[in-house]
Order: structure tokens, then sequence, then C-alpha cells
């Protein structure tokens, strides 16, 4: 296979792409929705432009249904009646539930008629009024039990590396569909579902027509070049209301369940998508759309003839069958027996088979139908419904807001006027035409002297004792419902800390039991959504790598892979008990913040122990923060090298100045160069300074010599001076 990108492979102008191809092996998914051939898909008249079309409107006709398929879908609908006689009283409980819920409040269970009967009288409707206070209460229920996700994960059940890796496949798998279906917001609606009427299913199945984005690898190197959606098949998940589905009457625990049907209206179009030429044999024996819910169905109902599953009669819908565009289609799945090891799957509508064989999936230890349960009811599968339990109060809640404004309307004010005092009642409210009320704040009453004055008598009101009544109808509704002002956040003022604790911890525990159901049916959701990769999945596929430390992080895209899963690798889908429930927001804020402070994530100051907190606190711009985090660390880091480079530089230095022989050497030649530089020139002083020295003694000794002599020749001339006097000091001169 080799695909283009974008389509533009052969195009003028379209750059030379590399062959790319994509390795698939097929998978065996027979029996599932969209594995069935279209076949034919032209009608007999062209200009026909609608989607639902009869048998007979193709332009080949379908196959007629051989006596096997007749028995067989005739068992099925048994089946269902069976099921559906059993359970016809929970039924009526559950449509007068969701009637309330839903805001059309003044109805009554008719046990004889087995439908819901209206209260009001229809020519004074305006006396009936609805404050709805269920809704709001049941939402506020379902905000505070899915406030944290369940924490549910993939273990190995040993060390080795198969088993390893195979959990962390399971675990990206799960994450990638958790995204998908967006877990949180399919969770708060399976919890309204099962607060509303008792339980609420998720149906997890392998639809082989779904699209997947699958990687295009390039033929020489392998690398991925591309990706493209392609109809593979995929994991496809859907709630499902309990009036679909219809459980084995003799079952008292979901271990004890046999066999489990699915019904639901589709339109004719539906079964020619999903199961091609069998499809085109179903015949239209329902109606879709406006006054076809759930609550629609049971008024429509007459003498209990079915109700909600048997539709209306074309006399009571005015003849109009050509509304009916649309079928029941019924899902028979039987867990394996020793008659039959691999367990039946059968898919029929009232006069048509569409399939039928062995359990399609290799999981056979469930069925593909996830219960939630407000909480359990003695002899039955089914849960009990805290909407029901809230109908009785909300009704009260209705009649006397009704009688308060019906008091309020027969309440009149009345004139005590004397007789023949000529003063009318109309003096009150009308102006006579001689009198100019304008811009007047009283009016005159004009009566005759003699008579007392007229008076207004008001009248009494509501009676005082109503509203009252009505706050303890809603405390009433807060404790059947486990969900009180302090709960909310809505603690009056002046009540003690403590007090708030034990009544926040009392609503909790009243919780306990729908908590732990959606935990486990979390688990179990996850474990069907791996074994349908496990046992269909074509190759591995691009989808959303979930951050398992933080789910609220930034969404990842990869390729989710389950090589070690078919390779044997061994894991189990577990769950944390309790995890649902734990501290609020704010308090686990201060709680992390104060183990920060104290150390014990490491050093406060250092940005992984901070991008530690930041990943316990999973806030919606975690990763933001991280990646500043991030950025942070690689400049301390950058800083903490150019300050060990520095160190390490003075740390040889210093090792230098301790001992370094060449070092050394040098300086003890250059100190002797020093040292014979001095000498040198200590010498050289010594000889200028010998040599002056010895100039000086030369001149001293000449000098004295010179002054020797000058002695002696002054000596020798005194005495010739004696003898001639003048001759001497010719002579002196001379000298």
């Amino acid at each position: 296979m080799a695909p283009d990108i974008n389509g533009m492979g052969g195009l003028p102008g379209a750059p030379n792409l590399k062959a790319r191809v994509l390795a698939l092996k097929k998978q065996n998914n027979t029996g599932t929705p969209g594995s069935f051939p279209t076949g034919n898909l032209k009608l007999t008249n062209k200009e026909d432009l609608t989607l639902d079309h009869e048998g007979n409107q193709w332009s080949v006709d379908p196959k007629e249904q051989p006596e096997e398929a007749v028995r067989l879908y005739n068992y099925v609908r048994e089946q269902f009646d069976t099921a559906y006689r059993a359970r016809q009283e929970m039924e009526l409980e559950w449509a007068q539930a969701l009637a309330f819920f839903e805001g059309r409040q003044w109805f009554r269970i008719n046990s004889q008629t087995r439908n819901l009967v209206q209260l009001q009288n229809p020519s004074e409707a305006n006396r009936y009024i609805t404050v709805n206070k269920m809704r709001p209460l049941i939402d506020g229920v379902v905000g505070k039990l899915t406030q944290v996700a369940p924490d549910c994960r993939a273990v190995p059940l040993s060390m080795n590396p198969k088993d390893q890796q195979a959990s962390d496949e399971a675990n990206f798998i799960a994450g990638h569909y958790t995204r998908k279906f967006d877990r949180e917001t399919q969770t708060k609606e399976r919890v309204r579902w099962a607060c509303v009427t008792g339980t609420s299913f998720v149906k997890v199945y392998w639809n082989a027509k779904s699209e997947v984005v699958m990687p295009l690898r390039d033929m020489s190197s392998g690398e991925i070049t591309a990706y493209e959606s392609l109809p593979l098949g995929d994991v496809e998940e859907e709630i499902v209301p309990c009036f679909n589905i219809l459980l084995d009457p003799t079952a008292q625990r979901d271990h004890d369940i046999r066999w489990v049907i699915h019904a639901s209206i589709k339109p004719l179009s539906w079964f020619v998508d999903n199961y091609g030429e069998a499809g085109k044999a179903v015949r239209a024996d329902a109606i879709a759309g406006q006054n076809s819910g759930y609550v629609d169905a049971y008024l429509e109902g007459a003498n209990g003839s079915g109700n909600g599953w048997v539709q209306p009669s074309s006399a009571r819908m005015n003849n109009v069958d050509s509304k009916k565009h649309a079928a029941i289609v019924y899902e028979y799945w039987e867990k394996p027996t020793s008659q039959y090891p691999e367990g039946r799957y059968i898919v029929s509508t009232n006069r048509a088979l569409l399939y039928a064989g062995d359990w399609p999936y290799k999981k056979k230890d469930d069925f593909p139908f996830i219960p939630l349960r407000w909480q359990p009811r003695s002899g039955t599968p089914y849960g009990h419904s805290l909407g029901f339990d809230l109908c009785p109060l909300q009704q009260s809640y209705n009649r006397i807001y009704s009688r308060a404004l019906e008091q309020f309307e027969q309440n009149k004010d009345y004139v005590m006027v004397e007789r023949l005092s000529r003063v009318g009642a109309d003096a009150f409210d009308q102006s006579a035409e001689d009198i100019d009320d304008k811009g007047r704040i009283y009016r005159k009453i004009y009566y005759d002297r003699g008579s007392n004055p007229p008076s207004i008598q008001r009248a009494p009101g509501i009676s005082g004792d109503l509203f009252p009544f009505l706050q303890v109808l809603e405390k009433d509704m807060m404790d059947v419902a486990g969900l009180h002002d302090v709960s909310q956040g809505q603690a009056a003022a002046g009540t003690p800390a403590e007090s708030v604790k034990l009544l926040q911890r009392a609503d909790n525990t009243q919780h306990s039991f729908v908590r732990a159901d959606i935990e486990a049916s979390i688990a179990r959701i996850k474990e069907w959504e791996i074994a349908l990769v496990d046992q269909f999945a074509v190759a591995p596929f691009i989808g959303s790598v979930d951050d398992q430390v933080n789910p609220k992080n930034e969404i990842q895209q990869g390729i989710i892979t389950f090589d070690s899963i078919r390779d044997g690798g061994q894991y189990r889908v577990v769950y944390i008990p309790g995890s649902s429930q734990r501290e609020s927001d704010d308090q686990k804020l201060q709680k992390i913040v104060l183990l920060r402070q104290m150390g014990l994530f490491g050093d406060p100051q250092d940005p992984e122990t901070n991008a530690l907190v930041i990943r316990m606190l999973q806030l919606p711009e975690t990763s933001d923060i991280l990646q500043n985090l991030a950025m942070q660390q690689q400049k301390q880091q950058g800083m903490q090298e150019q300050a060990q480079q520095m160190q390490q530089m003075q740390l040889q230095l210093e090792q230098q100045k301790i001992f370094n022989p060449e070092a050394e050497q040098m300086k003890a030649q250059i100190d002797m160069e020093k040292q014979a530089q001095m000498m040198q020139m200590q010498g050289q002083f010594d000889m200028q300074k010998q040599a002056q020295k010895s100039e000086l003694t030369n001149n001293e000794y000449a000098a004295k010599q010179i002054a020797d002599l000058s002695k002696s020749m002054i000596a020798g001339g005194s005495d010739q001076e004696n003898a001639q006097p003048t001759k001497p000091a010719v002579a002196k001169s001379k000298k």
C-alpha cells in the first residue's frame, strides 16, 4: 500500500514523493458492526433522495428469511419479552424519575394500566406550579462525585521486561481512549443517569468501519514520512440508559447474568451501513425523533400493552404509518456455557435476522456493558434510583407552592362601608369626572354626615406555615441526596469548623457505594479497550499519549503499539480504592506547599523539586510552568558549570603552588640566574668601587708625596735664605 500525501501524486507541479508503505495484518472481525459488505445500493426510483428505504425500494430485492433465521429472531424476541415483563415496575419508576428530572412533575404511576397519568387539570393549567429542585440537587451530587478522577492503571504481574513493556503499552492505549472519549465528561453523564434512573451502562465495542490515523513509512529507510486516516476499525463507546439494557431475570448479581439484550431504535439506513445486504430486509416498525423518548413512550402506552417498547398504533397516530422510518434492533449476548462453549451473539429485529454466531470477542468473562449504580437493589442487578426517592418530596414542594399561589390569587381586600352613607366600594379605585386626581397622593372619599367613614380591610395573605414547610422539604431532599450546604461551601456564619467537617464526612459516607462503583467501572472499561485493540487492531496507530503523572498536561501525539501485549506480556488493570474521594484542591495545595517548605521533596529552591510539586498539583498550566522551570534549570546548570570550571582552575593553580617539579626547576634556574646576575653586578660594583678606592688611594699617596716633597723643598729653601735672602724668594715664586 502506497497512498498519496494529501492526494498530490500525479498532479502537475506536485513534488516527487517517495514511495511509502503501511504493513497491515487483517484481523478476523466477523460479526462486528461495519464488517459486512454493503453490496448493491441502487434503488428502483432513481429520483428518491431519502436515506431510509424499505426492502421493496432496492433494485435487488433482499433474500427471504430462512426457517432457521425465523426461529432465531423469534427466540430473541421471546427473551426480550421475558426480561421486559420482569422489570416493568422498575421501568415505571425510571420513567417517573426521568420525567421529574426533566421538569414534567405532575405525573403519577397508574398501577393498573402501568403507565404515567397526568395530574393536571387541562382547563386550569395555571394552578400547577413547578419549581424543579431535583435537577440542581442531582447536578450538585454529580459534580461532587466526579471532582477527582479515579486512579486506575495497568501494572505488570512480574518484573519481567516483557510484562513491564506490556503494562506500559496498556497504559498508553487506555490513556489514548481516555482522551478520545473525554472520560471526565463521559463519567459525569454516566453518574447523572445512575442518579436519575438508578443504573447506567457504557457499551464498549469494535466498529470495523471506524477510521484511525496510521503512520506511513518510507520503503527504503523505514522512517515515518506521513500519516493518513484509514477505515481500519477502532474502539467505540456509547452511554446506554438502563431502559435499553434487558438482563437475565433470574440473575440477582452481576456474576449471575447469563445473557443480556441491548434493544435500541435505529433508522433503516443504519442497518444497511452496518450489516450490508442483511440490513435491506429490515422493515420499519418504530418511530424516532419527536414523541419517541422514554417518558413520551410511557405516556403513549395503553393498557400495559408493551408501554415503552410497543410503538403506538396507526389509529392513535392519526394514520401516519409513513412516519415510521426506523426499527427496533436487538443484540443478544450470551456467555459461554456447556451447551454453547463459545457463547452466542445474535443481532435481529422483529422480522429479520442480521447475524448469528459465536461471541465475537476473545474476552468472554464479562459483558461489554459496564454498569454504574447509585445504590444496590435487592434481588436484581439493577440499581436503586435517587430520582425516584426525591419524587414525593418534589411533588409535595410543588403542591405547596401551587397552594400558596392559589391563596394569593383568591385573597381580596375588603372595603367596610356603612349603609346609607352613599359611598360605594368603587370610590377607592375609581375617580369621578369632576375630581382631578392627577398629582395627588391622597384620594377624597365623600360620605354623609352622621355616618362612619369607610375603611379598607386587607386580605390575610398567604398562610404563614407554608414557607417554613418548604424549608423542611428542602432539607429533607438534601438529606436524601447527601448534599448539604456545607458540602457546597455554603455553611452558615458561625458554624464551627468541626461541625462542617463532620457533615461533609457524613455526605461522603452516604456516597461511598457509588464512588466505589465509579472506580471499579473505570477499570472494567479500560480492560475492554485494551482487549479489543489487542484482538482487532491491524497495526500500530497514532493516538493521544496520556501523561501518566499528570493527565491534565498538554496532549502529546505518538504511536500506540501493542507488540508486547500480543507477545504474551502479562499485566492487570487495577484501581486504588478511595482514589475518587480525595481532599479538595485548596487542601491539597496547602498540604503539598507545606511539605515543600519542610524540605521533604528536596531543596525548595531546586527547580527539580518545584517541578515535582507542580506535577503533584496537576494544574492546567503544568506544561508552561514545567517549561519555565526547565529553562531556569538550564541557566542554573550553566552557571554551576562555570563555577565548577573556575573552581577547577583555582584548584589547579593551588596544586601548582603546592608542588610542581618543572615549575620548581624553572624557578630555581631563574633564582640562580638572578643570583648570578646579582653576583656579576656586585662584582662589577666592587671592582668599580675598588678602582675608585685605588684611584683615591693613589691620589692621596701622590698628594702626600707631593706634600712631603714640598715640605722638604721648603725646608731646603729656608737654609738658603739665610745665606741669600733674595734668591729663595725668587725661586719660590718660580715654583
